[in-house]
């Protein structure tokens, strides 16, 4: 079975949005791609943490010049 691409969180008071936000980060442990929080009625929303795997950083190609291969420095 397929991992779940977001967590969620129902009926969150207001002054809990950012606990609730850290907790549901912690919890998945990958790159965060979205975060939604929507309004439901008068001070309680509904959060939704969606996040995408990284498999490891990105490697530019290599540029070449004069004859030898050059790879930018990650600086």
């Amino acid at each position: 079975m397929a991992k779940s691409l977001s967590v969620q969180a129902a009926e969150v008071p207001l002054h809990l949005i950012p606990k609730v936000i850290a907790k549901l980060i912690q919890l998945k442990g990958e790159a965060v791609y979205r975060i939604s929080v929507v309004r439901t009625h008068w001070h309680h929303y509904n959060v939704s943490v969606r996040t995408k795997f990284i498999s490891g950083p990105a490697e530019e190609p290599a540029v070449k010049r004069a004859g030898k291969t050059v790879r930018r420095c990650g600086t």
